[in-house]
């Protein structure tokens, strides 16, 4: 038997190899290797050389090899500042840091003085934002009902229904704000469904923690 199909079978074991590798950096790794060690059989185990699936073997390398090359420049390091990482670990610790990095672009950092107005309510709603910084008051028809406190979000209902602000939220004291552009992210999303669909259980988890907290509140006006 001619070495070169010890080798063409070894290539199908690598094959079988990669059909069971679950990070694609690794299945394309291993595909890389079933076809070197096929493409001496096309070159040896015939009469002839056989050009045509060596053209289309050398195609399929190059391929792959061009996807490693994305994947490994995609998976580089990515770096934050001190508030950006502080903010991914108590609140988008569900997306990747690179994830991450990409809804950072679309986000702008505001300063907000004390009693600025944030919403209004039954007005339309133009940005999603999070309190960095600082606190702030909800009120419905003048009637104060919540805080909003550090690492919670504004303006979220706005950005899951499109409906207008439920009440009005002013700054109790001077605020950082992350802020979303709702049209900007809108259109981010339509590129990015998974951060998408992540960002959506971030909100969630927010609302969630919200509703125990008025739950908690109704029960306690004194807290109010």
């Amino acid at each position: 038997m001619h070495w070169s199909l010890y080798g063409f079978h070894f290539g199908n074991i690598l094959y079988l190899v990669a059909y069971l590798v679950r990070d694609i950096l690794w299945l394309r790794i291993v595909t890389i290797a079933a076809i070197a060690a096929m493409l001496p059989y096309y070159y040896c185990c015939h009469s002839s050389p056989q050009y045509q699936p060596i053209a289309w073997c050398s195609l399929f390398v190059a391929v792959n090899l061009v996807q490693i090359g994305l994947l490994i420049w995609e998976r580089r390091p990515v770096f934050v500042g001190e508030r950006e990482l502080q903010i991914y670990r108590e609140v988008f610790n569900s997306l990747s840091a690179r994830e991450f990095v990409k809804l950072l672009s679309v986000a702008d950092w505001k300063q907000v003085a004390s009693e600025a107005k944030l919403l209004s309510q039954n007005e339309s709603v133009d940005a999603l934002m999070l309190i960095a910084r600082g606190t702030g008051g909800v009120q419905i028809d003048g009637r104060h009902v919540a805080d909003i406190r550090v690492n919670q979000f504004l303006g979220e209902m706005a950005f899951l229904t499109g409906a207008p602000a439920s009440a009005d939220v002013i700054a109790q004291t001077e605020l950082q704000v992350l802020s979303w552009p709702l049209d900007k992210l809108r259109d981010f999303l339509v590129e990015y469904p998974q951060i998408h669909f992540k960002l959506r259980g971030v909100l969630g988890t927010d609302l969630v923690e919200k509703l125990r907290q008025r739950g908690h509140a109704d029960a306690h006006p004194s807290l109010m």
